[in-house]
């Protein structure tokens, strides 16, 4: 279940939407996902730094705590995802508080609103991009969230990921999971058992029997 705040919530009240979507999801999601990467929802991606970031977490963390006792059970995972338009200092920032809230893992990245390399006549629309233009980005924000946190976070990678060498990219860079986007629109279903067919070929490749050898694979050279 992937939780954010209303469009018209001022961020100092966005705490209690998260906490709201929390507690009406709580029994349908197995994780729970505090989306505060989205370019589509004013002034959300400031709740990524600082202060906002922590209490947030912090809230959505007791809010968890509080539906898992209602309801008998342990709490569910709750992981964060971020957009890939922060610099290495903003990232450490960010590796710092998640390390530091408890929560269980990271996606990277969310979609981009970088326009790059762009020729299109409609580069200059508003939005996320996802796609193509963010595979590189996406792998290095992986990289160095990796490298920051030490490798003690699952990292969800996403963004851009098209081919088995896509996911293995940011599998070697510190992903523990993948998730593909664009490409079902572009490949179908079937991209799904291309990569997995692939990543096979290149775990064997490079001397693995398993993903989880290949996780972070590129900071063990």
């Amino acid at each position: 279940m992937n939780i954010g705040k209303n469009k018209a919530t001022p961020n100092e009240d966005a705490a209690s939407d998260y906490r709201a979507c929390l507690a009406k999801l709580y029994p349908y999601g197995d994780l729970f996902v505090v989306n505060i990467s989205s370019p589509n929802t004013p002034d959300l991606r400031a709740l990524q730094h600082g202060d906002e970031l922590r209490d947030l977490l912090a809230a959505v963390k007791e809010e968890m705590e509080i539906q898992a006792a209602a309801h008998g059970e342990l709490p569910k995972p709750i992981l964060v995802k971020l957009a890939p338009d922060n610099d290495e200092e903003q990232l450490s920032y960010m590796a710092q508080a998640i390390l530091e809230s408890g929560i269980s893992g990271i996606i990277a990245t969310n979609t981009t609103i970088g326009r790059d390399g762009l020729s299109h006549a409609n580069k200059s629309e508003t939005g996320g991009l996802s796609g193509r233009p963010l595979t590189q980005r996406s792998t290095e924000v992986i990289r160095s969230l990796y490298r920051m946190t030490d490798g003690r976070l699952p990292i969800v990678g996403s963004g851009g990921i098209f081919t088995a060498r896509d996911a293995y990219d940011k599998i070697r860079a510190g992903a523990s999971l993948v998730e593909v986007y664009t490409s079902l629109i572009y490949k179908g279903p079937g991209v799904v058992k291309e990569i997995a067919a692939g990543l096979k070929r290149l775990l064997k490749q490079d001397g693995f029997n398993r993903i989880t050898q290949a996780v972070g694979a590129d900071h063990r050279r």
